[in-house]
């Protein structure tokens, strides 16, 4: 606007000097009066060089306006390219840092693969030399009956003589190296099993350290299960047993227990069928973490049963493990402690004990133990120290009885400890842990009855009722190892 007012200024001031044109044909004085004003013209006055000099500054003005706002424009447009410029090399970054992620993730995918295949092989040779002993075994059984056949022919005879015996004593030699050379195979199986568990374990643990690192985008399109992934249940549990006609034959076994049978691929924690060397199948709550299955024998949540029981259901187990079945947590429970010292069967085993307070706090208690059989009291040994913030509880000795309240066989010769605390447990002196108490949701008024909650002495105190408790357990031989 200021540009064209300039402009129009300019031009009424020009018009104004140029003045009317000469009129043609007029009379001689006219014209030379004419021509006198003409050129008296020619001279502007003042004011319109006023007016000429300000359209011109106005132009001026406006002219500057017109480049300040250019510039301003083009400082704009300058930071725009520049923040435009600054986020595509951000984008390139993260382009090549993302492709080598995935570089990375699918050299540790081949690696995989790799060990897949690895362990393919040993597996199948673990079934070709399970093959073999089978074979093994029934040629030597056959040969075992054949020596049966001529000891009954020769005791038969019974020839007399020095020459008798010394036949009787090489059969008889014969028959022990039989047996301990069957000893030796099986020996050698056990370890190649517990050699192809442990890759299977660790080849497990890189895979889902993998799943946690490649994007979901990555994992729907090309981490699909891998076809080297096999379940080794049929391999690892497996028992002989003989057909119609006699003949050794290979039959699948259920896992011994939650340990073994996470190692046989099962990864989601529930209730399972084990069934342990010498016992019949039963059921258990299987807890299956990134360190391996763990076999819960105890469960305390809510209440809902009640643990004062005598000696013959703390024996057996009580309580329902599908208590809470919708919620996929399993309810109050005792596994029993003839099923846990099958589980167990006097060997070394990690018993882990998770704890709970009613403000959310949470510890864990981990000891190395075995577990006798109903002849030593269902004995706990403790095989090692504690591991945990927590200190020892248990009490100063390392082996403990179990005691109910109609089994005393607690260390404190003029109490017992099961009737005076309630529930059954491997009391020392009664007064330093009880994990099967009875349920409070709050501390008792009356002091008695605050004995008998459920309290681990040095975390708490003797009188704080815990509100959760969880002891399970597992092999401890795997962990030992590197």
């Amino acid at each position: 606007m200021q540009l064209a007012g300039a402009a129009l200024l300019l031009c009424a001031a020009a018009t104004a000097t140029a003045g009317p044109a000469p009129a043609a044909g007029r009379p001689g004085a006219e014209r030379r009066a004419a021509a006198g004003k003409e050129r008296r013209a020619q001279f502007a006055s003042w004011d319109e060089v006023n007016v000429i000099a300000h359209g011109l500054l106005q132009l001026g003005h406006g002219l500057k306006e017109h480049v300040d706002r250019t510039k301003g424009q083009m400082r704009e447009l300058g930071s725009r390219l520049s923040a435009h410029n600054s986020s595509m090399g951000r984008l390139l970054r993260q382009a090549r840092e993302a492709q080598e992620r995935g570089e990375r993730l699918r050299a540790s995918v081949r690696e995989l693969e790799g060990r897949g295949r690895q362990l393919l092989n040993l597996s199948e040779a673990l079934r070709q030399r399970l093959e073999e002993v089978a074979a093994d075994k029934a040629a030597i059984q056959g040969r075992l009956e054949q020596l049966e056949g001529r000891v009954r022919l020769a005791l038969q005879a019974r020839p007399a003589g020095n020459q008798s015996a010394r036949d009787l004593g090489a059969l008889e030699s014969l028959m022990d190296a039989q047996n301990l050379r069957i000893e030796e195979l099986l020996q050698k199986i056990k370890q190649q099993q517990y050699k192809l568990d442990k890759q299977n374990l660790q080849i497990k643990s890189l895979q889902s350290k993998v799943n946690l690192l490649i994007p979901l985008h990555l994992k729907d399109n090309k981490t699909q299960s891998p076809k080297w992934k096999m379940n080794l249940k049929s391999l690892s549990l497996t028992n002989q047993s003989q057909n119609a006609s006699g003949e050794p034959v290979l039959t699948q076994k259920l896992p011994e227990d939650c340990h073994q049978l996470f190692l046989a691929g099962q990864q989601s924690s529930g209730v399972f069928q084990v069934q342990p060397a010498g016992s019949q199948p039963f059921k258990v709550y299987c807890d299956m973490t990134a360190e391996g299955g763990w076999t819960v024998i105890q469960r305390r949540t809510d209440g809902s049963v009640d643990f004062d029981q005598l000696w013959d259901a703390y024996k057996n187990g009580f309580g329902d493990l599908h208590a809470n079945a919708v919620c996929l947590v399993s309810g109050d429970f005792w596994l029993g402690l003839e099923k846990i010292h099958h589980l167990v069967q006097e060997g070394r085993y990690n018993l882990l004990i998770e704890l709970e307070d009613w403000e959310g706090n949470s510890q864990v208690v981990q000891f190395v133990f075995s577990l006798g059989g109903e002849s030593t009291a269902y004995m706990l040994n403790l095989l090692g120290p504690l591991s945990g913030e927590l200190e020892n509880a248990i009490g100063d000795f390392r082996q403990l009885p179990f005691s109910t309240r109609d089994r005393d066989h607690d260390l404190k010769a003029d109490t017992n400890c099961a009737k005076h605390l309630s529930g059954g447990w491997w009391f020392s002196t009664c007064g330093h842990a009880n994990l099967n108490g009875k349920y409070f949701r709050s501390i008792p008024r009356q002091r008695h009855e605050r004995k008998q909650g459920i309290f681990w002495k040095t975390w708490r105190g003797r009188y704080y009722p815990l509100k959760s408790t969880t002891m399970k357990i597992q092999p401890a031989a795997l962990e030992a190892e590197p």
